[in-house]
């Protein structure tokens, strides 16, 4: 089960704390996650539409869908 926690800065420490010593849980902190910009994000999508249309030209061959999911 996973389960996220809001913790307030000031109380976080002593948290984190008692945490670490329970053998039954893994912490996974996601201070190190940065947001992608709107930039990248419209990157991201202009780099997916030129993929399409090689593929529509012939000029690459994409994944199906069924190998994507297998790959899950």
């Amino acid at each position: 089960m996973k389960v996220t926690l809001e913790i307030k800065d000031s109380k976080a420490a002593a948290f984190l704390n008692f945490v670490k010593s329970l053998d039954f849980i893994q912490i996974h902190s996601q201070e190190d996650y940065e947001e992608p910009t709107k930039q990248e994000i419209l990157d991201s999508i202009t780099s997916g539409m030129k993929e399409v249309e090689l593929h529509k030209q012939g000029k690459i061959e994409l994944q199906t869908a069924r190998d994507f999911l297998n790959e899950l």
